[in-house]
This record gives C-alpha cells, sequence and structure tokens, in this order.
C-alpha cells in the first residue's frame, strides 16, 4: 500500500466511506497519471489527489464524482512545482 492509500485508510470515517474514497484515489489518478514526468512526481501527485479527497470528504462530500473533480483539479494546480524531467513514454 502506498502513502496515499495510507491516508485515506487512517481517516477517521467507516469503512464503507474509507472504500469509497479509496475507489475515488483510484479512479482520478488513473485520469492524471500519465500528466507525471518521474516516480518521484508521481508519489507526490498522488497523495495531492488522496490530500484533496480527504479534505473535500472532512467538509462532507460524499459524492465521488465531485470529491474526484475536486481532487483532480487541485492536483493538476499543483502540478508544476513537482514535474521533473520529461514525460515517460507510455505509463
Amino acid at each position: 500500500m502506498d502513502q496515499a492509500a495510507r491516508l485515506l485508510k487512517q481517516a477517521p470515517f467507516d469503512s464503507a466511506t474509507v472504500h469509497l474514497l479509496c475507489c475515488v484515489l483510484e479512479d482520478g489518478w488513473a485520469q492524471i497519471r500519465a500528466s507525471y514526468a518521474s516516480a518521484r512526481a508521481e508519489e507526490i501527485g498522488r497523495c495531492n489527489v488522496a490530500d484533496g479527497i480527504l479534505a473535500y470528504a472532512r467538509a462532507g462530500q460524499r459524492d465521488p464524482e465531485a470529491l474526484k473533480v475536486y481532487a483532480v483539479t487541485r492536483a493538476l494546480s499543483l502540478l508544476g512545482p513537482v514535474r521533473a524531467g520529461p514525460k515517460r513514454n507510455g505509463a
């Protein structure tokens, strides 16, 4: 389990909500993973997605699409500082 998933699994929510948050993480990450240029940037980006999901869930949001849109938009807005090196081909 990576750091992003751990962050969500340790969240103070019931197991059904934690499962929902983890599914949102995977869906959101699948949409933007190719935007990250290195393994380190991917790790940071994935954590940014998880952090966005967690922040919005703590504010009371439970709609998976709304959580995903917020978290992905937030992570992409932070992309510049973590982008390092050329984009990888095919991954």
